[in-house]
Formats: C-alpha cells, sequence, structure tokens
C-alpha cells in the first residue's frame, strides 16, 4: 500500500437526464438509472486504483445488504477493504443524484454511518511504504476531527508521507474553528471554491488560497469546476484551466482530481504538470454516469494532457 484512503463511503443512484421539478410529473421515462459506488474516499480509491497507485481505504459501512455490495464490488476492483469498518445496527449511506442534460446535478443524501471513523479504525503504526495520506473529506471525519487527527498527520509527516486533505459542506456550521487545527498539517489543501470562499469569507480564488496559505497550508489549489484550478504552491501560483468537454454527468469530477493530482505527484511530476493532468482527468470523468466509472489509466491521462493541456510529458 503506498496512499492511505480515509473518508467517506456511500452508495449512489444516479439518473439522468431529469428536468426542472416543474416539470415533473408522476410517471416518466428517463434514459438512465444507475447504482454506483460513491463518497468521496471510495471515488478517489477507485481512481488511485485505476491509476496505478496500491490504495488502503479507511471507511465506515453497515452490516446492511448495501454495505455488503460495497464491499464486495470494492474487492472486484482490487482495492484493499482489511481497514473497512463494519459497524453492526447500523445503515450504509446512501445518495440519489439527479443530473439533468448540462451535466449538473442535484443530490439527496440519507446519512448512515459513514462519518462514523474513529481515531482505532486508522491504522497505526502507519504501515511502511505509504506515501500519502487522502483525506476525503474535512467536515465529514467528524470524531477524527476533534480528537486525534492532528497528532497522526504529525507524525506522518515526521516520516515525509505527504498529506492531501479535500472538503465536504459544512453541514454543522463549524467554520474555520472546525479544521484550523489541521491545516498545518496539510501539504496539499483541494476544496472546492464555494466551500472554501464559504470559510474564508473571500471573493476570489486568489484571496481564498492566499487565506488558506496564512493559515499554515503549505500548497493550496482551487477547484474552481469548469474555470479550472488556482493553484497557490511552493513551486507556481497561477491558474492551470481545464478541458474543454460537454459533460454528462460532474458528480465526482473532483475526487477524480484529487487522485489525478496526487498520483501525479507521488510518480515526480512538477506541481504544475500533475494540476495540469489532473484537469485533463476530471473533465474526461464527466463524460461518464457516476461518481467513479470513467475508464482512466495513468496512460490515458498523459495521452489527454498531451493532447489537450499542451504539456510534453516524459
Amino acid at each position: 500500500m503506498n496512499v492511505l484512503c480515509i473518508g467517506l463511503a456511500v452508495i449512489d443512484i444516479t439518473a439522468r437526464p431529469v428536468s426542472k421539478e416543474d416539470d415533473w410529473q408522476e410517471k416518466q421515462s428517463i434514459e438512465e438509472i444507475g447504482i454506483q459506488l460513491g463518497g468521496d474516499a471510495v471515488n478517489q480509491g477507485v481512481y488511485l486504483k485505476r491509476l496505478g497507485m496500491d490504495c488502503g481505504l479507511v471507511i465506515c459501512v453497515g452490516a446492511d445488504s448495501t454495505g455488503q455490495m460495497l464491499k464486495g464490488t470494492l474487492r472486484q476492483q482490487g482495492i484493499d477493504t482489511s481497514r473497512v469498518c463494519v459497524r453492526e445496527g447500523a445503515r450504509t449511506g446512501t445518495s440519489m443524484i439527479l443530473v439533468d442534460r448540462n451535466g449538473e446535478r442535484r443530490i439527496f443524501s440519507a446519512t448512515g454511518v459513514e462519518r462514523e471513523i474513529r481515531m482505532e479504525d486508522l491504522p497505526d503504526p502507519i504501515p511502511e511504504g505509504v506515501q500519502a495520506i487522502t483525506l476525503a473529506s474535512l467536515y465529514g471525519l467528524d470524531n477524527l476531527e476533534r480528537d486525534g487527527l492532528e497528532d497522526y498527520l504529525a507524525r506522518a509527516r515526521k516520516r515525509g508521507i505527504l498529506v492531501f486533505a479535500d472538503t465536504v459542506y459544512d453541514k454543522y456550521q463549524l467554520g474555520l474553528d472546525g479544521i484550523r487545527h489541521l491545516l498545518p498539517q496539510i501539504d496539499y489543501f483541494l476544496p472546492s471554491l464555494y466551500e472554501a470562499q464559504a470559510l474564508t469569507g473571500t471573493d476570489t480564488p486568489e484571496q481564498t488560497a492566499a487565506a488558506f496559505r496564512q493559515l499554515g497550508v503549505k500548497n493550496v489549489l482551487i477547484k474552481c469546476g469548469g474555470d479550472g484550478i488556482y493553484m497557490d504552491a511552493s513551486t507556481y501560483t497561477g491558474w492551470v484551466s481545464a478541458m474543454k468537454v460537454d459533460p454528462l454527468d460532474t458528480t465526482g469530477a473532483g475526487d477524480c482530481f484529487v487522485a489525478s493530482f496526487l498520483t501525479g505527484i507521488v510518480k515526480g511530476y512538477s506541481e504544475k504538470e500533475a494540476c495540469a493532468m489532473a484537469c485533463c482527468a476530471a473533465s474526461y470523468s464527466t463524460l461518464f454516469l457516476g461518481a467513479s466509472t470513467a475508464d482512466l489509466s495513468w496512460e490515458k491521462v498523459r495521452t489527454l494532457a498531451q493532447k489537450h493541456g499542451g504539456l510534453i510529458i516524459g
């Protein structure tokens, strides 16, 4: 295992195309309904595996049929599930995702046990060979954020392990105080623009990234959807463009970006190169229905970056 992925796991039920609610009828036909793996950690784990990383997941599911299906599907895809926590008497989280003809979606979530990871669920000591930890995502790791995660990450970084993190919506309105203590232990912070601006009260991606740098984050990448990434990092500051596509479903594109960027950094690419490659991968992922269904490989990411990003990558 060279990547430890800690975070959220659910099952997604995705339907498309779904018109505006005002146009709904009692019964109507649509083109697709699918049941897929979901949740930030699962999405990242699936893509990390396809990109050639050896990923171990720390996630929490219920001891119900949904949890069994989720865990079994991960095993079928060759992902290490030995650290999947199964909680008796609890249900596995489920999301219903309605996607319109422009690829934009509305997500309805029935919360289960996905936020209940505890410090005792994490491997300690961290196994030899781990090069990176990804937290998928902050504000969704309730118990860890309150107690113990800061020290765990500090010990990881002393061993030279890189820490990556993104965020989910701050549903409990904790604000920056909910994660402020963790920010100095993060090497690469990759929040979405609207989530990051809600936390910092800033107006532009540039101001938002600078605010997190001032709070101790080493490198900040602000995910700005079709506009690409604003990056404030140790070796590059500026914009990296997204690959232009007509999206089918944008669900999971941010998770695909994180997994692809992490892979590029671990493989030794520069921060700007890794970001450009990840932008292409994330855009490509929106051509598929579901959060982690794109047929990605590292060779395909390199090809996309050369063709659409103008990168000459060795």
